[in-house]
């Protein structure tokens, strides 16, 4: 444990003390909210000469969300939540670069803990991002209208789901990263991986309006998961916890595949 503790500080220093990484992590959340919510706003398309049917198309298709900001927030976390665990991946192979990696191979220390520091570490970032999101959601003209029954409470399960997220992806590329050698051969892994996952996926649009075909991968997406989860949380509180039992179950079962893969993989899989 203590050998965990010690690498998730040094990576969260390392975050703290590069200004760059540091105000990219403060302004990203900005850039998301305004340019997605502007750029994908497709509730615009409701006619307005329709009595009702705004509030009928929100309620069906969005969740009851009061504007498109406030369905896209909770997906916008999730999609955070999937880069951050790309580029905990990625300081692996800086650490293998400049030599550090084939130090804490060789030190008298649990293995899965060089990976399992990656994650925990990833996690702490996101929750800073996404409390910044959050509050710029709110802030910015037609944002996050919260439920009203939104309380601390729904903010702890909320950090509890994206940190789930993180945890599970987070693991995949650490993973990936291991027998990975190369810069631009992760790069391409993680495109690959990424643009998919991020559009098959309810981030962004409701299944509602996707093709059948579309649904059923959507249907077994991780982001899905975690994006309805955190959705009914800031649209309609707690008080509908019944309807994210599921996601959170799948989840962790996510969750539970990829640690012990991360044990195994730490385990025989290492590479100097």
């Amino acid at each position: 444990m203590g050998a965990r503790i010690s690498l998730t500080s040094r990576e969260l220093k390392k975050w703290i003390r590069n200004p760059v990484q540091l105000f990219i992590t403060l302004i990203q959340p900005l850039f998301w909210i305004l340019l997605f919510g502007s750029a994908f706003d497709i509730t615009k398309l409701i006619p307005s000469n329709i009595p009702g049917g705004s509030s009928l198309i929100m309620n069906s298709f969005f969740m009851g969300a009061k504007n498109y900001i406030s369905f896209l927030t909770p997906g916008m976390l999730a999609i955070m939540g999937l880069f951050s665990a790309m580029f905990s991946g990625m300081s692996i192979i800086w650490d293998r670069r400049f030599g550090y990696l084939s130090k804490l191979i060789v030190a008298p220390i649990p293995r899965d803990s060089i990976i399992l520091s990656k994650v925990f570490s990833s996690m702490v970032k996101a929750i800073v991002q996404s409390s910044i999101l959050l509050l710029i959601a709110i802030l910015v003209p037609n944002g996050l209208v919260l439920s009203s029954s939104f309380n601390i409470l729904d903010l702890l399960l909320l950090f509890l789901i994206l940190s789930m997220l993180i945890m599970g992806f987070s693991s995949l590329f650490s993973v990936i990263v291991i027998r990975v050698k190369k810069m631009e051969t992760l790069m391409a892994i993680t495109n690959l991986l990424n643009l998919p996952l991020m559009f098959a996926s309810t981030a962004m649009f409701p299944s509602a309006i996707m093709p059948s075909w579309l649904k059923n991968v959507v249907n077994y997406n991780p982001i899905s998961w975690a994006a309805n989860s955190m959705r009914v949380l800031v649209l309609q509180g707690s008080i509908q916890w019944s309807s994210i039992i599921n996601d959170l179950f799948y989840l962790f079962i996510f969750d539970v595949i990829m640690i012990i893969i991360v044990f195994i993989v730490s385990k025989y899989g290492f590479e100097e």
